[in-house]
């Protein structure tokens, strides 16, 4: 009983850092500091090949919970929680793996701050996340029936979808040997200019209705949003000055609002 108590302690301590860490994201855009990669990326002494850099950051919240639901034992585990968990994994398995794989050969390095930065929130969020859901909680054996489950999950794989397909978009932007930047369009980008980012806090914010509102996923789902929010903020802002004719009419991360 100790051990899970401290346990849990550990986990909302893990939780809560995730969650100032989308405050500080905020704070930055506040001053005007964007996040340092992207269309955003500052010179860097130490940097790492993008296509690796993204396998490295983001591989801890895929390799974690396979390991936590493995220690745990999957006959231990409530089946509607080990689905949070398992979708969960299946967009970090995607995003460390199939995303790397599809990336421009020449795409900018990382800078080695940033990639560790990442690995220590996927890292963090990775176990807090699934250890939470594997070991601290059980949603009722009717859960996956429920309307509030089902609704969670059909916008999880709505978000994942528009996450993926924005990606798809962004890559072939350029045609091979072309420089510059060009107006993304197509699918959500035709509603807002983080089309990629609306797409993954969707998806979270589906998660989280799935889990009943877990607090680890409370943390994750609002620090997300304001981490890759604010991205989108910038992004917004560069393509309005950039463009003359970007579309008007285009918010930045929320379609009609924001």
């Amino acid at each position: 009983m100790f051990e899970l108590e401290t346990d849990l302690r550990i986990i909302k301590w893990m939780s809560g850092s995730i969650f100032m860490a989308g405050i500080l994201s905020l704070a930055a855009y506040q001053v005007g500091v964007p996040s340092g990669y992207g269309k955003h990326t500052k010179k860097s002494k130490f940097t790492v090949d993008a296509r690796l850099a993204w396998v490295i950051q983001e591989c801890p919240s895929f390799f974690l919970p396979v390991l936590v639901t493995y220690s745990v034992g999957v006959e231990n585990i409530n089946f509607s929680n080990l689905l949070i968990i398992s979708a969960f994994a299946f967009h970090y398995f995607q995003r460390s793996f199939i995303y790397p794989m599809l990336m421009n050969r020449m795409s900018t390095p990382l800078p080695l701050r940033i990639v560790f930065m990442s690995f220590t929130f996927t890292f963090i969020n990775g176990y807090a996340i699934s250890k939470y859901e594997a070991a601290h909680v059980s949603l009722p054996e009717n859960w996956i029936n429920s309307f509030q489950f089902l609704t969670g999950m059909l916008m999880w794989a709505s978000g994942l979808l528009i996450n993926i397909h924005s990606d798809h978009v962004l890559r072939n932007l350029r045609k091979p040997n072309e420089v510059g930047y060009k107006i993304p369009r197509g699918g959500a980008f035709e509603y807002v200019s983080g089309a990629n980012f609306s797409g993954e806090i969707f998806e979270w914010f589906g998660l989280l209705i799935a889990s009943n509102f877990h607090f680890p996923l409370i943390c994750f789902s609002l620090s997300t949003s304001l981490t890759i929010g604010t991205r989108a903020l910038f992004h917004h802002k560069f393509y309005l000055s950039k463009f003359e004719d970007y579309p008007k009419n285009r918010k930045a991360v929320i379609p009609f609002v924001l």
